[in-house]
């Protein structure tokens, strides 16, 4: 006779209760255990582990063992200590003659979930990129601390892009193309080398046929936007060599180096130099429950306009730090640049920021950009003045999809960001879409140098619910000019309407359109119609 359901519970209940009620069993001591001074070697475990405690609701006494002192050949943690499996460190099987099988709920027993389709990179050589399994054994050339697991990849990007612009000079009629391939070989999980290349560019220019015109910008490496470099953590390093667990955390760099701070604002560049880092400090004193310092040194490759365009007349040193603090987080930024053809305009350069969120509705940062210490006229100064800059995201009741936004800031003088390579727009690429050329097809924007101008924009960014399957931003901006015509980059006011629309067509490729109209005082309108092929690999 089969029992009925309330039966078979009550009969679940009883064996639970009989498994949880047994006396909890010890694991007899290993000989010789290769562990620290204090690191028992045994270990009073139950059967039954429940979910408030892993022994139960009492935890048993400790055991006290004395360990022999580690192996120094077999670089054993002195932290750790092993132990040997045993019969009490698994629970009993499920009870599965309690209730009936279902197949259906075994295979969704993540909820209908399954593993999102990615792209793999296109040269995939040594240790796989995120796959599944075990790891091949690692050499210890670097050390035993620091052990060596090669591999080598080739990822990145193709675009394809298509415009037809109307500048301020010149209409436009462009296909352009661009290639951009990361290479990336690792030594061990923190030492590595890399290296970008965007074969199909030469400087700021991308291959294209302009107005029927082809245009061959074919160059496979270029100092002048591309990078090479190694990095690694110091510490890490000198653990190996010592054959002893890293004593610090120091990550350094050298070479072509990439430098991204406060959002690419006040430095998006590449340059030949070094930098190191003091990572995850904290400062109870001043109540900073985290942050980091990174100084740095570029000695060539600096791309600024307070040296008239020159990427071999200027040398840059400096440091930054993130702290968390007050509710938010401050950047701070501090670099010098150097003239090295001694003619006056070396200067002081400050980038300050703080982001945090008021009141639960309103995501915002406040910015500011410094420059001092040019001498001569002051009409003469390339970089001498302040930028201003507050970017303020809304949260709505659809905070991941409805995104409201108002930038805004106030350029004075000739304000200049520490370091930002040509191809990357101006500085105020992060005010607004009306504000980001895409460096490809030479897509139109208002003025971003903010030179002697106010203004800002208003936008509504909104992303498709509920799997994020595409994005669309309408926005406006305008921007006021005031101080003298003759040094300010701007003619006269400007005026302008945006819109933007993307759609990942599977998880490789993405298509990207852009449409853009500015109404510029004191000179000629600008438009643009522009859209994009992308290919990841």
């Amino acid at each position: 006779m089969n029992p009925s359901p309330a039966t078979r519970r009550i009969v679940c209940s009883l064996a639970i209760l009989a498994v949880a009620a047994q006396p909890a069993c010890a694991v007899a001591p290993g000989a010789n255990f290769q562990c620290a001074p204090t690191c028992p070697t045994t270990e009073a475990q139950s059967y039954f582990k429940p979910s408030v405690g892993r022994y139960g609701f009492l935890p048993p006494p400790p055991a006290s063992v004395r360990c022999l002192p580690p192996v120094e050949e077999r670089a054993v943690d002195r932290r750790s200590c092993p132990t040997l499996p045993g019969g009490c460190d698994f629970s009993p099987d499920p009870a599965y003659w309690c209730d009936e099988y279902d197949p259906c709920a075994a295979l969704d027993v993540y909820a209908g979930r399954y593993n999102v389709p990615v792209q793999r990179p296109l040269v995939e050589w040594g240790l796989p990129f995120y796959d599944l399994g075990p790891i091949p054994k690692t050499e210890t050339w670097c050390g035993p601390t620091n052990p060596v697991q090669q591999k080598f990849y080739v990822y990145g990007d193709y675009r394809i892009g298509a415009a037809v612009n109307q500048d301020v000079n010149r209409q436009a009629d462009v296909l352009a193309a661009r290639l951009n391939l990361e290479l990336d070989y690792w030594i061990t999980s923190t030492e590595r080398f890399h290296a970008f290349s965007g074969p199909l560019q030469d400087g700021n220019n991308f291959t294209r046929i302009e107005n029927g015109d082809f245009k061959n910008e074919i160059d496979f490496w270029s100092a002048d936007t591309d990078t090479l470099f190694f990095e690694g953590d110091l510490g890490q390093m000198l653990g190996g060599w010592e054959h002893t667990y890293a004593p610090f955390d120091m990550p350094v760099t050298v070479g072509l180096i990439p430098m991204l701070f406060q959002n690419g604002t006040w430095m998006l560049d590449a340059f030949w130099g070094a930098a190191v880092t003091l990572p995850a400090r904290n400062n109870p004193w001043l109540d900073w429950s985290n942050y980091d310092i990174t100084f740095f040194a570029a000695f060539d490759q600096v791309s600024t306009d307070a040296f008239a365009n020159s990427l071999h007349t200027g040398s840059l040193f400096g440091a930054t730090t993130f702290i968390e603090a007050r509710g938010g987080y401050f950047e701070v930024g501090y670099a010098y640049a150097a003239d090295d053809e001694d003619v006056g305009r070396d200067y002081h350069n400050l980038g300050l920021s703080y982001t945090r969120r008021y009141l639960g509705r309103v995501s915002n940062s406040v910015r500011a950009i410094i420059n001092t210490g040019q001498s001569g006229p002051r009409d003469q100064r390339t970089a001498d003045g302040v930028l201003l800059l507050m970017e303020n995201s809304l949260i709505t009741e659809n905070p991941y999809y409805v995104i409201p936004y108002v930038n805004l800031f106030a350029g004075i003088g000739s304000p200049q960001p520490a370091a930002r390579a040509a191809a990357a727009g101006g500085v105020l690429f992060n005010t607004g879409i009306l504000f980001q050329s895409d460096a490809l097809t030479g897509y139109p924007t208002l003025d971003a140098t903010g030179n002697n101008t106010v203004g800002g924009s208003i936008g509504l960014d909104l992303l498709g619910a509920p799997n994020f399957d595409q994005q669309l931003i309408v926005e406006a901006a305008a921007l006021h000019t005031f101080g003298d015509k003759a040094t300010r980059n701007a003619p006269g006011p400007q005026y302008g309407l945006g819109l933007r629309w993307q759609l990942p067509i599977t998880n490789a490729y993405l298509i990207r359109c852009d449409a853009m109209h500015g109404w510029l005082e004191n000179s000629r309108d600008i438009s643009g119609v522009r859209g994009e092929l992308r290919w990841k690999f």
